[in-house]
């Protein structure tokens, strides 16, 4: 598996989870990200890895945990397979 699989895997996870533990629509985590919900929907079904503004858009607007994100891509980043 690439990094890149693993990165759009992690994403489709944590998008997922935290779209839930916030009791949103896919079509309110969209708005956050500022991405249309077709977009949205290919992210969190794992088919594209996210853009660095939605990721930006994801960590300001959906109250992420910045410190457990960059310590999973460091993780990710050392252990993945280009």
């Amino acid at each position: 598996m690439t990094t890149m699989d693993i990165l759009k895997n992690y994403f489709k996870n944590e998008f997922a989870n935290r779209r839930a533990e916030l009791g949103l629509s896919q079509e309110e985590m969209a708005e956050n990200l500022n991405i249309s919900l077709r977009s949205y929907s290919d992210l969190e079904h794992g088919k594209y890895c996210c853009s660095l503004s939605s990721f930006i858009n994801y960590v300001n607007n959906c109250d992420a945990d910045k410190d457990r994100l960059f310590s999973d891509f460091a993780e990710i980043f050392e252990n993945g397979e280009n």
